[in-house]
């Protein structure tokens, strides 16, 4: 095998390891249609005919710019302008660290600005007065990346949106620390608004985009009374957000949540100072303030720092790191550019999301916003990371050439998966139902890459894995990174039928509450989700030749993995990583007692293991 072929195989994976993409090629020119003029609050919007045959829009600013004195403040209404806007170009990605495995740019690379709040629309193709009422379901997609990468450009609705008489809306948020940080000594005197508090940037920016589709999306096709917001894996996180969140009443009928990423953080705190991130990983913004005084050289050491700041008013700590140049804020934040596990997260601040155990959020009616809801992994969501992890796969060039024991992949892929769709869909599913709230969910399984380049069983390597089943619901497999090794001619019939029996049952959703049959009432009957062994849980999706689209019930529990690797796993050291590899998150009180458990406490006892290895 030619060694371009190792170093394309290497590239394509890494480019399709994260959710986010970068923006897609444009099929055609766009060049503003007469028919595509809409007016919004703040004007009117010239948009383009796309390549699908519906009209689409780019880069409508939203909010203002949440730059200088808007830094860290609840997004403010985007100021109007004259004539019309061409909306022919996406806007800004929100600022984040290059990172060539699914971001924007490369690896370590200053991307995108802080004035990012834009959105783009996708919509059947309809003069302005059959758009006016047509009053279609409308999609909002909140886009992945760990809540530190990508933007909403890397995702194109057109298809989905000319096919299935929907309007997609997808969004920018803010990112990182710009999203997720709560001012040392929280609010200022001057404004004590409880908002200015929270912390929540990003989920006010989600909430402000929703309030701004309420009051335009009339214009171009939609039906403000009929709102699904679909995310996956942080989007998910960022979905589900929006479910414990008061102030999303009224703004959304429908929830999609895929591969949800991970939980909520409790409200960190602010004002004391440590070398240590707080539990589940929230660094405190006061130490961020010492970083950020002795790098600035307003204090020379880490003590006179502390002085400085404990002397220093709200108001003048907040002006002090709202005046920082943005990318000397975010190195401070922490020394790993693409490192994730310490950045921030939907912070549960008791003001734009509700505090207590989501579980208990989503099983109490009065403390959730109750719309139908669908939940839903891929049947291999960690493949597309263990694909690069040393300890399982052999590399040439960055590329991963071989798995070094097979089963053990599969069996590692088989418990983390499971425990993926335990925690985010069954939980959540049995605390929605619990509350009498519609919930569907499903497990895609399409695995169908065949062999890459001739070499590697790419079925194998990826399979289903996390990120993979969006360019399904979006109906577009051009400009898909990783799409050369992943989509193929000899798959093409099966990926374009399974996806558009996924963007049917989406739309089908989108405009009812319940996919049922899909958008044209010919697939097979989706079930509502029920617990219990004598009820279909969720609905598979496949291809023919692998069961096609079916029901299927195996109930998934946290405590179902660990009796299943107590069965499948001897009592070695083999098995104590297995446990640790498939239980991650190294804040976690339920697998530190499990782990105590494990073999009757063979892991608890061995010298040197322990449940979080990384």
């Amino acid at each position: 095998m030619h060694l371009r072929a190792f170093l394309l195989l290497g590239c394509a994976l890494a480019l399709m390891a994260c959710a986010p993409k970068p923006a897609p090629a444009p099929l055609v020119a766009a060049v503003a249609s007469s028919d595509a003029l809409r007016p919004v609050g703040e004007g009117a919007v010239a948009g383009w005919l796309n390549a699908a045959g519906g009209h689409s829009w780019r880069g409508i600013p939203y909010a203002a710019a949440p730059v200088g004195e808007l830094r860290w403040k609840p997004p403010q209404p985007a100021a109007p302008w004259q004539g019309a806007r061409e909306a022919l170009q996406p806007g800004s990605p929100c600022i984040q660290y290059g990172w060539a495995m699914g971001g924007v740019g490369s690896d370590g690379s200053h991307e995108g600005s802080e004035d990012c709040l834009y959105l783009n629309i996708d919509a059947p193709r309809m003069d302005a007065a059959r758009a006016a009422g047509a009053k279609l379901p409308v999609m909002v997609w909140i886009h992945g990346g760990a809540n530190t990468v990508g933007h909403a450009a890397g995702y194109d609705g057109a298809r989905l949106a000319a096919t299935q008489d929907v309007i997609v809306v997808g969004i920018n948020y803010r990112l990182g620390p710009f999203g997720w940080f709560v001012l040392p000594r929280g609010a200022s005197a001057e404004a004590p608004d409880p908002l200015e508090g929270s912390g929540n940037w990003g989920t006010l920016d989600t909430i402000a985009a929703l309030r701004w589709v309420q009051q335009n999306i009339e214009a171009f096709g939609g039906d403000p009374g009929n709102v699904t917001v679909f995310g996956q894996s942080a989007g998910g996180t960022n979905a589900l957000a929006l479910l414990v969140s008061p102030m999303s009443e009224g703004l959304l009928q429908r929830m999609i949540v895929q591969s949800l990423g991970f939980g909520l953080a409790q409200m960190p705190r602010v004002s004391h100072y440590t070398d240590d991130p707080e539990p589940g990983g929230v660094w405190s913004s006061a130490e961020i303030l010492l970083k950020a005084l002795v790098q600035s050289g307003r204090a020379g050491d880490r003590a006179a720092a502390r002085a400085l700041a404990d002397t220093m008013s709200a108001e003048e700590i907040a002006a002090f790191l709202r005046a920082l140049d943005p990318w000397t804020f975010y190195a401070l934040y922490h020394p790993s550019n693409i490192e994730t596990d310490l950045f921030p997260t939907v912070i549960q601040d008791g003001t734009v999301l509700r505090k207590g155990p989501v579980d208990e959020l989503l099983a109490d009616p009065a403390r959730h916003l109750s719309v139908p809801t669908m939940l839903g992994v891929t049947r291999d969501e960690p493949k597309l990371f263990m694909a690069f992890d040393p300890r399982l796969v052999g590399k040439v060039a960055g590329a991963p050439l071989w798995i070094r024991d097979p089963e053990a992949y599969d069996r590692e892929a088989h418990y983390r998966s499971l425990l993926w769709r335990a925690n985010g869909v069954d939980r959540p599913a049995r605390a929605l139902a619990a509350a009498g709230t519609q919930a569907f969910a499903y497990r895609w399984d399409w695995r169908d890459e065949g062999r890459l380049f001739g070499l590697i069983d790419g079925s194998r390597l990826i399979g289903a894995a996390h990120g993979l089943e969006i360019p399904f619901v979006f109906g577009s497999f051009e400009n898909w990174p990783g799409q050369e090794v992943l989509f193929s001619e000899e798959n093409r019939a099966g990926r374009e039928s399974l996806s558009e029996a996924m963007m049917s049952y989406w739309a089908a959703f989108a405009a009812t509450g319940d996919p049922g049959q899909g958008r044209r009432g010919d697939l097979p009957r989706w079930p509502q989700w029920r617990a219990g062994a004598e009820s279909p849980g969720y609905l598979v999706f496949d291809i023919a030749q692998n069961g096609g689209i079916r029901t299927a019930n195996e109930p998934a529990s946290r405590e179902a993995v660990v009796a299943l690797m107590e069965r499948q796993e001897p009592d070695s050291p083999e098995a104590c990583a297995m446990f640790s590899a498939t239980f991650r998150s190294s804040v976690d009180a339920w697998a530190d007692a499990a782990w105590q458990r494990f073999k009757n406490g063979y892991c608890a006892g061995l010298p040197g293991a322990k449940r979080v290895s990384r």
